[in-house]
């Protein structure tokens, strides 16, 4: 006679001390998994912010060191007077600058708006100067340099005409560059561009204009009055 084997069945304890391992490896893992996914996303967060910077600067880059002297002959008045092409104030700044030449038909000038529109910091590209943005129309090229803005500031720097050898003590900044009524035909020796986010993050890139170096200046110019500051 074939004696069967008895069959061994787990206690009750036995099932809740495995049921106690199981959940503790399934609560270790689900935490390793959520912090991995916040560090992942928090990456990215990096990534894409490091990315829109480094976009900003190259078009930082590419417009403030080339800003130059330009002017151009004003439609409205009966005579041939020729203006400015430059509007900088605190909050926006509209200039010419020196592009590469990637066609011959758009030449190497272009003319730019940079400001705040509709929480996005816009450049808006025009192939001829206006003096009135909003004739530019269809013309006109814009690209989002950052997202998210909450506000961009403008300094611009230039020189008083205090009489002292010292030249640094001569350099001023100031939020407006003048144009109108002083009929200055200069460009800023540098510019600053400061930039909040929304989120209370401010970036600030401070480049010298062309040809403007610390002795000379490239264009017509004249130093700033003291009654104007």
């Amino acid at each position: 006679m074939t004696v069967k084997p008895k069959r061994k069945h787990f206690t009750l304890l036995e099932v809740i001390i495995a049921t106690t391992i199981f959940l503790g490896l399934a609560i270790v893992l689900f935490v390793y998994a959520g912090q991995t996914t916040q560090s992942w996303s928090k990456v990215l967060l990096r990534r894409n912010q490091l990315d829109e910077l480094l976009a900003l600067d190259r078009a930082a880059n590419a417009i403030l060191p080339n800003i130059i002297p330009f002017t151009w002959p004003d439609p409205d008045e009966e005579t041939i007077v020729e203006r400015p092409i430059i509007v900088a104030s605190p909050d926006m700044l509209r200039c010419a600058y020196l592009h590469r030449l990637n066609d011959e038909n758009e030449g190497a000038i272009r003319f730019v708006e940079i400001a705040v529109v509709d929480g996005n910091l816009i450049a808006t590209y025009a192939p001829r100067p206006f003096f009135d943005w909003g004739d530019v129309q269809n013309l006109q090229d814009t690209s989002i340099l950052a997202e998210n803005v909450a506000s961009v500031s403008f300094l611009y720097a230039d020189f008083s005409d205090d009489e002292t050898e010292n030249w640094g003590e001569r350099l001023i900044w100031v939020d407006e560059w003048e144009t109108e009524e002083s009929e200055r035909m200069d460009a800023p020796l540098a510019v600053c561009m400061t930039v909040n986010w929304n989120d209370g993050k401010s970036e600030t890139w401070l480049r010298r204009t062309m040809g403007n170096s610390f002795r000379e200046r490239f264009g017509k110019w004249e130093p700033m009055d003291e009654t104007r500051r």
